[in-house]
This record gives C-alpha cells, sequence and structure tokens, in this order.
C-alpha cells in the first residue's frame, strides 16, 4: 500500500481551497477534477483509521443497480462491518456560494461560520432534510458492491466545506433523519478534519492520483524552461 501514498501538505491544501487566494483563481476546477475525489476518499480513510479501524475503498462504483439513476462517488468499508454509500462535494471557498475562510479567524469564528453553512446551504431544520438534491442524493438506495451480501449500509455525505450544525460538533458527526431506511446520515468536513490536524504533511493513500501523476509524466517529460 505504502506505493499508492503519496504526501499532502495541511496548510497549502487549505490555503488553496479556503483562503481565495488570487493565485489560485482560474484553477479550482482543473485541480478539484484532478484531485478532489480520490483526495477525500484519502482523507475518509485517514480518519477511519485513526479511529482504530481497518477502513479501506471498496469500489468507485456507486449505482442503484440500474443503467438510470442517480449515482454516488465511493463505497467505503470500515473495516468494523459498516459499508458507507459516500457522496462527495469539494465545493470550494471560491466557487459561488463557498466558504472563504482567510487566515487568523478565531475558533468562535470558525465555529459560527461553520454552523451558519450548515444552516443556510445545507439543512432544512424543520423537515430534518437537505436543502438541495445534490446532496440529499446521499439517502437514495445504492446496490451493495460484490462480496457484501448483507452489509450494514450508512449514507456518508463528504463535504469540503468548514460545516458543523452545533458548537460541540466535531468534523464527523451524525444527523437523524425522516427516512424509510436510513435512521441518520454522517456528514464528513473535510476542512473541519484538517484543521483539527497538526502535522504539516499527511501520508495518504491515493492510487488513483499516482496512476495520474504517472500520465502526466509521460504527457509532459521534460523540465519546463526557466
Amino acid at each position: 500500500m505504502k506505493s499508492d501514498t503519496l504526501t499532502v501538505n495541511r496548510h497549502a491544501l487549505l490555503r488553496f481551497m479556503n483562503e481565495g487566494d488570487k493565485s489560485a483563481n482560474g484553477h479550482h476546477s482543473a485541480m478539484t477534477a484532478f484531485l478532489g475525489e480520490p483526495l477525500a476518499a484519502a482523507l475518509v480513510l485517514h480518519y477511519l483509521k485513526g479511529q482504530g479501524k481497518n477502513a479501506e475503498i471498496v469500489s468507485w462504483k456507486v449505482t442503484p443497480g440500474t443503467t438510470k439513476g442517480q449515482r454516488l462517488d465511493v463505497w467505503i468499508a470500515d473495516g468494523a462491518g459498516t459499508l458507507y454509500q459516500t457522496e462527495i462535494k469539494m465545493w470550494a471557498g471560491n466557487a459561488i456560494g463557498g466558504l472563504r475562510l482567510k487566515p487568523g479567524l478565531t475558533r468562535d469564528e470558525l465555529s459560527e461560520r461553520g454552523r451558519k453553512q450548515w444552516a443556510e446551504r445545507l439543512w432544512n431544520s424543520e423537515k430534518n432534510e437537505f436543502l438541495a438534491e445534490a446532496v440529499g442524493k446521499v439517502l437514495k438506495p445504492m446496490q451493495p458492491p460484490v462480496g457484501f451480501p448483507n452489509p450494514s449500509i450508512q449514507p456518508l455525505l463528504c463535504l469540503w466545506w468548514l460545516v458543523q450544525p452545533s458548537e460541540e460538533k466535531g468534523p464527523w458527526f451524525h444527523v437523524p433523519i425522516q427516512h424509510d431506511r436510513f435512521k441518520t446520515v454522517n456528514v464528513f468536513s473535510l476542512t473541519a478534519y484538517l484543521m483539527s490536524l497538526e502535522e504539516e504533511n499527511l501520508t495518504l493513500y491515493m492510487p488513483v492520483v499516482k496512476e495520474r501523476l504517472n500520465w502526466l509524466r509521460l504527457l509532459l517529460p521534460g523540465e519546463p524552461s526557466p
């Protein structure tokens, strides 16, 4: 597995995605397409393994078992009997409606912004449901991957945004829902998780990104001119 890992600079990632750095303008869509979903899944693994679980990516194919219908992004097994049908949204701070986080914000200021983003952009607290189908589709029943005949399936919404329904909630939280299959939905804020860490660099399992980098080296073999 070590050969499939990459080193990620935590502070540079937060700066690029959240701070509205003008030098990053025009690059977010391309970088998110290149890194986004594999990076998000790798951070889910990093979190779960930090909880003592032997988590793994099971499949990048998450469908209802039909040729049509909504799809999700990845199946993740926590190694303890749970399968997460996962929807990933890598909305950056520079995006329309995004949440820009300038350096120097206090813990209270960050918490307030996270609660506002949750309440105004994502969650209807009166109906206990998501405001938009783009994220609400995480609750659609999906066909389990091969090798998991009777899994315990839970929905997981993985967001880049800093979101926090209340002050005491951490980067991974559970929200009660009214649903015929699920009692709760898991929500994981990548920004909140990265901000909770202390390491400058993280070693993440990202074989898909390594394959893409290998192709880039083949396509662009020469060093750029100074």
